[in-house]
Protein backbone atom coordinates (compact mmCIF):
# COMPACT_ATOMS: atom_id res chain seq x y z
CA UNK A 1 0.00 0.00 0.00
CA UNK A 2 2.87 2.54 0.70
CA UNK A 3 5.05 1.73 -2.23
CA UNK A 4 1.69 2.18 -4.68
CA UNK A 5 1.18 5.91 -2.51
CA UNK A 6 4.30 6.52 -3.35
CA UNK A 7 4.28 5.96 -6.67
CA UNK A 8 0.54 7.61 -6.99
CA UNK A 9 2.31 10.73 -5.20
CA UNK A 10 4.82 11.24 -7.53
CA UNK A 11 2.70 11.05 -10.29
CA UNK A 12 1.03 13.86 -9.18
CA UNK A 13 3.89 15.64 -8.83
CA UNK A 14 4.89 15.14 -11.95
CA UNK A 15 1.92 16.79 -13.44
CA UNK A 16 2.50 20.07 -11.54
CA UNK A 17 4.54 21.47 -14.32
CA UNK A 18 1.50 20.99 -16.82
CA UNK A 19 -0.57 23.08 -14.39
CA UNK A 20 1.73 26.12 -13.57
CA UNK A 21 1.46 29.12 -14.42
CA UNK A 22 4.42 30.55 -16.28
CA UNK A 23 4.06 34.17 -14.26
CA UNK A 24 5.91 34.75 -11.34
CA UNK A 25 3.18 34.88 -8.01
CA UNK A 26 4.14 38.64 -6.62
CA UNK A 27 3.05 39.81 -2.61
CA UNK A 28 1.71 42.88 -4.24
CA UNK A 29 0.09 44.61 -7.32
CA UNK A 30 0.52 48.41 -6.91
CA UNK A 31 -1.02 50.96 -9.24
CA UNK A 32 1.46 53.60 -9.94
CA UNK A 33 1.31 57.28 -12.17
CA UNK A 34 3.57 57.80 -15.00
CA UNK A 35 5.64 60.66 -14.05
CA UNK A 36 7.08 63.26 -16.85
CA UNK A 37 9.65 61.56 -18.54
CA UNK A 38 10.03 58.05 -16.91
CA UNK A 39 10.22 54.96 -19.18
CA UNK A 40 9.77 51.51 -18.12
CA UNK A 41 13.85 51.11 -17.46
CA UNK A 42 13.67 54.20 -15.32
CA UNK A 43 10.35 52.82 -13.35
CA UNK A 44 11.87 49.18 -13.28
CA UNK A 45 15.21 50.45 -11.08
CA UNK A 46 12.88 52.60 -8.87
CA UNK A 47 11.18 49.39 -7.83
CA UNK A 48 13.69 46.95 -8.02
CA UNK A 49 11.84 44.99 -10.51
CA UNK A 50 12.47 43.42 -14.11
CA UNK A 51 10.66 45.35 -17.21
CA UNK A 52 9.48 41.39 -18.40
CA UNK A 53 7.23 41.55 -15.06
CA UNK A 54 6.18 44.61 -16.03
CA UNK A 55 4.80 43.82 -19.54
CA UNK A 56 3.18 40.54 -17.69
CA UNK A 57 0.75 42.98 -16.03
CA UNK A 58 0.79 45.59 -18.91
CA UNK A 59 0.52 44.33 -22.11
CA UNK A 60 -0.22 47.31 -24.05
CA UNK A 61 2.80 48.68 -23.43
CA UNK A 62 5.04 45.98 -25.69
CA UNK A 63 4.79 48.25 -28.28
CA UNK A 64 3.61 51.83 -27.40
CA UNK A 65 5.51 54.12 -25.54
CA UNK A 66 4.75 55.39 -21.45
CA UNK A 67 2.13 58.24 -21.42
CA UNK A 68 2.46 60.98 -18.69
CA UNK A 69 -0.16 60.12 -15.91
CA UNK A 70 -1.45 56.96 -17.40
CA UNK A 71 -1.73 54.26 -15.23
CA UNK A 72 0.03 51.07 -14.59
CA UNK A 73 0.47 48.24 -12.49
CA UNK A 74 3.61 47.42 -10.82
CA UNK A 75 4.23 44.29 -9.13
CA UNK A 76 5.73 44.06 -6.10
CA UNK A 77 7.76 41.68 -3.99
CA UNK A 78 7.69 42.11 -0.17
CA UNK A 79 11.16 42.73 1.35
CA UNK A 80 11.88 42.98 4.51
CA UNK A 81 14.41 44.84 7.19
CA UNK A 82 15.47 43.36 10.43
CA UNK A 83 15.59 45.39 13.54
CA UNK A 84 19.20 45.41 14.85
CA UNK A 85 18.33 45.08 17.97
CA UNK A 86 16.78 41.82 17.60
CA UNK A 87 18.05 38.85 19.63
CA UNK A 88 20.17 36.05 17.73
CA UNK A 89 19.04 32.97 16.48
CA UNK A 90 20.42 30.33 15.25
CA UNK A 91 20.26 29.79 11.25
CA UNK A 92 18.75 26.25 10.97
CA UNK A 93 21.27 25.61 7.53
CA UNK A 94 24.29 26.73 9.98
CA UNK A 95 23.39 24.74 12.97
CA UNK A 96 26.07 21.51 12.17
CA UNK A 97 28.39 24.26 12.70
CA UNK A 98 28.06 24.81 15.97
CA UNK A 99 30.90 22.64 18.04
CA UNK A 100 27.99 21.18 20.70
CA UNK A 101 25.61 20.22 17.76
CA UNK A 102 26.90 17.24 15.78
CA UNK A 103 24.87 14.61 14.28
CA UNK A 104 23.77 12.66 16.75
CA UNK A 105 21.23 10.35 14.93
CA UNK A 106 22.09 9.67 10.82
CA UNK A 107 18.71 7.84 9.98
CA UNK A 108 15.30 9.49 10.81
CA UNK A 109 11.95 7.51 9.61
CA UNK A 110 9.25 9.69 8.90
CA UNK A 111 5.11 9.12 8.32
CA UNK A 112 2.89 11.73 6.36
CA UNK A 113 -0.54 11.46 6.66
CA UNK A 114 -2.45 13.13 4.21
CA UNK A 115 -6.10 13.44 2.26
CA UNK A 116 -5.09 12.85 -1.02
CA UNK A 117 -7.97 11.16 -1.74
CA UNK A 118 -5.90 9.28 -4.92
CA UNK A 119 -8.98 7.29 -4.92
CA UNK A 120 -11.59 9.91 -5.80
CA UNK A 121 -9.72 11.09 -8.89
CA UNK A 122 -8.96 9.57 -12.70
CA UNK A 123 -5.67 8.98 -12.56
CA UNK A 124 -5.51 7.87 -16.37
CA UNK A 125 -7.23 11.72 -17.71
CA UNK A 126 -4.87 13.86 -17.97
CA UNK A 127 -6.74 16.54 -18.40
CA UNK A 128 -9.09 15.96 -15.15
CA UNK A 129 -5.14 15.82 -13.13
CA UNK A 130 -4.60 19.13 -14.52
CA UNK A 131 -7.63 20.92 -13.63
CA UNK A 132 -7.14 19.05 -9.93
CA UNK A 133 -3.81 20.89 -9.75
CA UNK A 134 -5.32 24.19 -10.55
CA UNK A 135 -7.36 24.58 -7.83
CA UNK A 136 -6.60 25.01 -4.41
CA UNK A 137 -8.24 21.66 -2.41
CA UNK A 138 -7.15 19.26 -0.11
CA UNK A 139 -5.43 16.88 -2.73
CA UNK A 140 -2.73 20.04 -4.05
CA UNK A 141 -2.55 21.26 -0.37
CA UNK A 142 -1.56 17.36 0.80
CA UNK A 143 0.73 17.81 -2.21
CA UNK A 144 2.53 20.95 -2.01
CA UNK A 145 2.93 20.60 1.57
CA UNK A 146 4.35 17.09 0.45
CA UNK A 147 7.01 18.90 -1.92
CA UNK A 148 8.41 20.75 1.00
CA UNK A 149 9.51 18.05 3.10
CA UNK A 150 10.81 16.40 0.11
CA UNK A 151 13.50 19.59 0.25
CA UNK A 152 13.66 19.11 3.70
CA UNK A 153 14.90 15.61 3.23
CA UNK A 154 16.85 16.76 0.62
CA UNK A 155 18.42 19.28 2.65
CA UNK A 156 19.38 16.82 5.52
CA UNK A 157 20.83 14.70 2.68
CA UNK A 158 23.79 17.27 2.62
CA UNK A 159 24.56 16.69 6.72
CA UNK A 160 24.96 13.12 5.72
CA UNK A 161 21.36 12.38 7.73
CA UNK A 162 19.52 9.94 5.68
CA UNK A 163 15.41 10.22 5.70
CA UNK A 164 12.72 7.66 4.99
CA UNK A 165 9.24 9.06 4.83
CA UNK A 166 6.07 6.67 4.27
CA UNK A 167 3.49 8.56 3.15
CA UNK A 168 -0.37 7.39 3.55
CA UNK A 169 -3.67 8.46 1.86
CA UNK A 170 -6.54 9.54 4.73
CA UNK A 171 -9.05 10.25 2.18
CA UNK A 172 -9.89 12.55 4.24
CA UNK A 173 -11.77 9.26 6.03
CA UNK A 174 -12.24 9.17 9.95
CA UNK A 175 -12.36 5.54 9.44
CA UNK A 176 -9.74 5.36 6.96
CA UNK A 177 -8.07 7.32 9.44
CA UNK A 178 -8.72 4.69 12.31
CA UNK A 179 -7.84 2.24 9.95
CA UNK A 180 -4.31 3.40 9.22
CA UNK A 181 -3.87 3.45 13.09
CA UNK A 182 -4.69 -0.07 13.64
CA UNK A 183 -3.19 -1.48 10.64
CA UNK A 184 0.26 0.28 10.65
CA UNK A 185 2.98 0.28 13.55
CA UNK A 186 3.17 3.91 13.76
CA UNK A 187 5.63 3.28 17.55
CA UNK A 188 8.74 2.99 15.24
CA UNK A 189 8.46 6.37 13.66
CA UNK A 190 10.51 9.38 14.50
CA UNK A 191 8.01 12.14 13.64
CA UNK A 192 4.45 11.49 12.80
CA UNK A 193 3.16 14.41 10.38
CA UNK A 194 -0.42 14.76 10.57
CA UNK A 195 -2.90 14.00 9.47
CA UNK A 196 -3.59 17.36 8.21
CA UNK A 197 -7.74 18.04 9.22
CA UNK A 198 -8.62 18.41 12.98
CA UNK A 199 -10.94 15.65 12.82
CA UNK A 200 -8.91 13.38 11.62
CA UNK A 201 -5.93 13.98 13.28
CA UNK A 202 -7.84 13.54 16.82
CA UNK A 203 -9.27 10.28 15.65
CA UNK A 204 -5.69 9.43 15.24
CA UNK A 205 -4.28 10.30 18.27
CA UNK A 206 -7.20 9.27 20.42
CA UNK A 207 -4.81 6.64 22.09
CA UNK A 208 -1.42 8.66 22.70
CA UNK A 209 1.72 7.26 20.96
CA UNK A 210 5.17 7.25 21.94
CA UNK A 211 5.87 9.03 18.98
CA UNK A 212 5.73 12.89 18.68
CA UNK A 213 2.82 13.40 16.20
CA UNK A 214 2.76 17.46 14.51
CA UNK A 215 -0.34 19.02 13.33
CA UNK A 216 0.86 20.98 10.85
CA UNK A 217 -1.79 23.02 9.54
CA UNK A 218 -4.54 23.18 12.11
CA UNK A 219 -3.94 24.16 15.64
CA UNK A 220 -7.46 25.55 17.19
CA UNK A 221 -9.54 22.68 18.61
CA UNK A 222 -6.95 19.97 18.53
CA UNK A 223 -7.31 17.66 21.58
CA UNK A 224 -3.81 17.81 23.12
CA UNK A 225 -1.52 15.01 24.33
CA UNK A 226 2.21 15.09 26.01
CA UNK A 227 3.40 13.52 22.25
CA UNK A 228 1.48 16.86 20.43
CA UNK A 229 3.24 18.92 18.38
CA UNK A 230 2.30 22.36 17.52
CA UNK A 231 4.54 24.94 15.43
CA UNK A 232 2.89 27.65 16.01
CA UNK A 233 2.74 30.29 18.81
CA UNK A 234 -0.60 30.58 20.90
CA UNK A 235 -2.44 33.68 19.93
CA UNK A 236 -2.25 34.71 23.73
CA UNK A 237 1.17 35.09 23.54
CA UNK A 238 1.28 36.88 20.28
CA UNK A 239 -1.43 39.48 21.35
CA UNK A 240 -0.49 40.13 24.46
CA UNK A 241 3.14 41.09 23.30
CA UNK A 242 0.80 43.66 20.66
CA UNK A 243 -0.46 44.98 24.24
CA UNK A 244 2.99 45.13 25.89
CA UNK A 245 3.87 47.29 22.67
CA UNK A 246 0.76 49.62 22.76
CA UNK A 247 1.36 50.49 25.98
CA UNK A 248 4.80 51.84 25.29
CA UNK A 249 3.71 53.62 22.19
CA UNK A 250 1.10 54.95 24.83
CA UNK A 251 3.47 56.66 26.94
CA UNK A 252 5.50 58.04 24.27
CA UNK A 253 2.29 59.49 22.36
CA UNK A 254 0.48 62.23 23.41
CA UNK A 255 -3.32 63.44 22.01
CA UNK A 256 -4.25 60.31 20.05
CA UNK A 257 -7.65 59.06 18.70
CA UNK A 258 -8.39 55.53 19.32
CA UNK A 259 -10.90 53.71 17.12
CA UNK A 260 -11.61 50.32 17.32
CA UNK A 261 -13.20 47.90 15.04
CA UNK A 262 -14.21 44.46 15.57
CA UNK A 263 -16.19 41.37 15.21
CA UNK A 264 -17.97 39.26 17.86
CA UNK A 265 -14.83 36.63 17.54
CA UNK A 266 -12.43 39.36 19.06
CA UNK A 267 -14.49 40.44 22.18
CA UNK A 268 -11.34 39.72 24.26
CA UNK A 269 -8.86 41.44 22.29
CA UNK A 270 -11.85 44.51 22.59
CA UNK A 271 -12.32 45.01 25.62
CA UNK A 272 -8.87 44.81 26.25
CA UNK A 273 -8.48 47.96 24.01
CA UNK A 274 -11.32 49.76 25.70
CA UNK A 275 -9.37 49.55 28.89
CA UNK A 276 -6.27 50.98 27.71
CA UNK A 277 -8.46 53.75 25.63
CA UNK A 278 -11.99 54.25 27.56
CA UNK A 279 -12.88 57.49 25.54
CA UNK A 280 -12.11 55.71 21.61
CA UNK A 281 -15.10 55.13 19.71
CA UNK A 282 -16.18 51.02 18.55
CA UNK A 283 -17.28 49.73 15.60
CA UNK A 284 -19.14 46.78 16.31
CA UNK A 285 -19.00 44.71 12.75
CA UNK A 286 -21.32 42.41 14.12
CA UNK A 287 -23.87 44.87 14.04
CA UNK A 288 -23.15 46.89 11.03
CA UNK A 289 -23.35 43.46 8.73
CA UNK A 290 -19.87 42.99 8.73
CA UNK A 291 -18.96 46.36 7.08
CA UNK A 292 -17.75 49.76 7.79
CA UNK A 293 -19.64 53.00 6.45
CA UNK A 294 -16.66 55.54 5.61
CA UNK A 295 -19.02 58.64 7.28
CA UNK A 296 -18.83 56.89 10.06
CA UNK A 297 -15.25 56.77 10.20
CA UNK A 298 -14.67 60.02 9.06
CA UNK A 299 -16.78 61.70 11.58
CA UNK A 300 -15.05 59.57 14.36
CA UNK A 301 -11.37 60.60 13.56
CA UNK A 302 -9.78 63.80 14.69
CA UNK A 303 -8.15 66.42 12.73
CA UNK A 304 -4.32 67.66 13.50
CA UNK A 305 -4.08 64.58 15.76
CA UNK A 306 -2.88 60.68 15.58
CA UNK A 307 -5.69 58.84 14.88
CA UNK A 308 -4.90 55.01 16.35
CA UNK A 309 -7.42 52.61 14.30
CA UNK A 310 -7.57 48.87 15.58
CA UNK A 311 -8.72 46.16 13.41
CA UNK A 312 -10.05 43.50 15.19
CA UNK A 313 -10.45 40.66 12.73
CA UNK A 314 -9.60 37.86 10.55
CA UNK A 315 -11.86 38.19 7.50
CA UNK A 316 -10.09 39.01 4.51
CA UNK A 317 -12.86 41.23 2.92
CA UNK A 318 -12.95 43.30 5.41
CA UNK A 319 -9.19 43.72 5.93
CA UNK A 320 -9.43 45.24 2.24
CA UNK A 321 -12.30 47.06 2.43
CA UNK A 322 -11.01 48.54 5.69
CA UNK A 323 -7.41 49.57 4.54
CA UNK A 324 -8.94 50.96 1.26
CA UNK A 325 -11.45 52.99 3.60
CA UNK A 326 -8.76 54.33 5.67
CA UNK A 327 -6.51 55.48 3.11
CA UNK A 328 -9.09 57.10 0.88
CA UNK A 329 -9.41 59.42 4.19
CA UNK A 330 -5.56 59.93 5.05
CA UNK A 331 -5.15 64.03 4.66
CA UNK A 332 -1.89 66.08 5.89
CA UNK A 333 -4.30 66.93 8.31
CA UNK A 334 -4.93 63.61 9.81
CA UNK A 335 -2.55 60.85 10.11
CA UNK A 336 -4.05 57.42 10.57
CA UNK A 337 -2.29 54.28 12.01
CA UNK A 338 -3.79 51.04 11.92
CA UNK A 339 -2.68 48.01 14.73
CA UNK A 340 -4.13 44.67 15.01
CA UNK A 341 -3.52 42.29 17.78
CA UNK A 342 -5.13 39.26 15.85
CA UNK A 343 -2.76 37.18 14.24
CA UNK A 344 -3.59 36.54 10.66
CA UNK A 345 -1.91 35.04 7.88
CA UNK A 346 -4.31 37.13 5.08
CA UNK A 347 -2.58 39.99 5.76
CA UNK A 348 0.25 38.53 3.66
CA UNK A 349 -2.50 38.17 0.58
CA UNK A 350 -1.97 39.89 -3.07
CA UNK A 351 -5.26 40.95 -2.87
CA UNK A 352 -4.70 42.88 0.02
CA UNK A 353 -2.98 46.20 -1.26
CA UNK A 354 0.40 46.48 0.36
CA UNK A 355 0.94 49.71 -0.85
CA UNK A 356 -2.06 50.68 1.44
CA UNK A 357 -0.88 49.13 4.65
CA UNK A 358 2.37 50.59 4.38
CA UNK A 359 0.59 54.08 3.90
CA UNK A 360 -0.96 53.42 7.50
CA UNK A 361 1.85 51.70 8.99
CA UNK A 362 0.41 48.73 9.93
CA UNK A 363 1.80 46.97 12.71
CA UNK A 364 0.12 43.18 13.83
CA UNK A 365 1.65 39.76 15.03
CA UNK A 366 2.50 37.26 12.86
CA UNK A 367 3.46 33.74 12.70
CA UNK A 368 5.91 34.35 9.90
CA UNK A 369 7.90 37.37 8.07
CA UNK A 370 8.24 37.63 4.05
CA UNK A 371 11.93 37.01 2.98
CA UNK A 372 14.09 38.08 -0.11
CA UNK A 373 17.58 36.96 0.57
CA UNK A 374 19.84 34.92 -1.21
CA UNK A 375 18.81 31.73 0.72
CA UNK A 376 15.16 32.52 -0.01
CA UNK A 377 16.02 32.64 -4.10
CA UNK A 378 17.98 29.82 -4.08
CA UNK A 379 15.08 27.74 -2.70
CA UNK A 380 12.70 29.27 -4.74
CA UNK A 381 14.63 28.00 -7.67
CA UNK A 382 15.47 24.81 -6.25
CA UNK A 383 11.75 24.48 -5.68
CA UNK A 384 10.54 25.52 -9.82
CA UNK A 385 13.13 23.15 -11.47
CA UNK A 386 12.23 20.35 -9.00
CA UNK A 387 8.32 20.83 -9.29
CA UNK A 388 7.94 23.07 -12.55
CA UNK A 389 6.78 25.96 -10.13
CA UNK A 390 6.85 28.43 -7.34
CA UNK A 391 6.22 27.61 -3.75
CA UNK A 392 3.17 28.99 -2.08
CA UNK A 393 2.84 29.36 1.48
CA UNK A 394 2.10 26.07 2.14
CA UNK A 395 5.66 24.53 0.57
CA UNK A 396 7.41 27.00 2.38
CA UNK A 397 6.51 26.61 5.92
CA UNK A 398 6.39 23.18 5.54
CA UNK A 399 9.96 23.23 4.28
CA UNK A 400 11.09 25.47 7.02
CA UNK A 401 9.26 23.47 9.97
CA UNK A 402 10.24 19.95 8.60
CA UNK A 403 13.95 20.85 8.03
CA UNK A 404 13.97 22.63 11.88
CA UNK A 405 12.26 19.55 13.16
CA UNK A 406 15.09 16.83 11.44
CA UNK A 407 17.55 18.94 11.96
CA UNK A 408 16.92 19.07 15.92
CA UNK A 409 15.91 15.43 15.90
CA UNK A 410 19.25 14.25 13.96
CA UNK A 411 21.62 16.62 16.42
CA UNK A 412 19.38 15.31 19.57
CA UNK A 413 18.62 11.93 18.74
CA UNK A 414 14.57 13.14 19.53
CA UNK A 415 12.88 16.14 19.60
CA UNK A 416 12.48 16.22 23.24
CA UNK A 417 16.43 16.55 23.83
CA UNK A 418 16.24 18.96 21.34
CA UNK A 419 14.54 21.63 23.38
CA UNK A 420 17.55 22.82 25.14
CA UNK A 421 19.33 24.66 21.97
CA UNK A 422 16.45 27.33 21.76
CA UNK A 423 15.33 29.19 19.45
CA UNK A 424 16.08 28.85 15.40
CA UNK A 425 15.62 30.43 12.60
CA UNK A 426 15.09 29.90 9.23
CA UNK A 427 13.40 31.14 5.54
CA UNK A 428 10.71 32.34 6.75
CA UNK A 429 9.99 31.17 10.19
CA UNK A 430 11.78 30.99 13.75
CA UNK A 431 10.75 28.10 16.10
CA UNK A 432 11.52 27.85 19.65
CA UNK A 433 9.74 24.89 21.49
CA UNK A 434 8.93 24.19 24.93
CA UNK A 435 7.59 21.53 26.81
CA UNK A 436 4.13 22.11 28.51
CA UNK A 437 3.66 18.42 30.34
CA UNK A 438 0.60 16.64 29.15
CA UNK A 439 -0.29 19.67 26.57
CA UNK A 440 2.96 18.89 24.58
CA UNK A 441 5.48 20.30 22.59
CA UNK A 442 4.85 24.25 21.39
CA UNK A 443 6.17 26.65 19.79
CA UNK A 444 6.61 30.03 21.57
CA UNK A 445 8.73 31.83 18.55
CA UNK A 446 6.87 34.81 16.24
CA UNK A 447 7.05 38.21 14.66
CA UNK A 448 5.90 41.65 15.08
CA UNK A 449 5.97 42.91 11.94
CA UNK A 450 5.30 46.68 10.89
CA UNK A 451 4.41 47.86 7.39
CA UNK A 452 6.64 50.91 6.20
CA UNK A 453 6.15 52.48 2.61
CA UNK A 454 7.12 48.98 0.63
CA UNK A 455 9.23 47.63 3.06
CA UNK A 456 8.13 45.63 6.41
CA UNK A 457 10.06 46.13 9.37
CA UNK A 458 10.17 43.53 12.44
CA UNK A 459 9.98 44.79 15.51
CA UNK A 460 11.68 43.96 18.41
CA UNK A 461 10.10 41.15 20.12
Amino acid sequence: MKSALFFITFFFTSFVCLAQSDNIEFDSLVNYQVKKKETLYSISKKFNIQIDDMLIFNSELKNNKLKKNSTIIIPLKKKIVSDLNLKKTINTDSIFEVNDLKVKKDYINIAYLAPFKLKSIEIDSVNSVKTLLKEVNLTTISINFYNGILLAINELKKKKVNVDIDVFDTENSTNQVLSLRNNNDFENYDLIIGPLIKRNFNAFNQKELKTNSLSPLVYDGINLKSNTVIPEANNSLKRDKMFQIIDSLILDTHDQCALIISDSLNKYSRDKLVERFPLAEIIDLNKTNNSVDPKITDSLMGVNKVNWVFLETKKPNLISSVTSLLNSQISSERKIKLFSTVSNENYDNPNISYEKLGNLSFMYPSNSAPNNSEEFIEFQNIYYDKFGKYPDKIAINSYDLIKDLLYRISVSKSLRKSLQIGETKSIQNNFNYILEGENGIKNISFFILMHKDFDIIEQEN
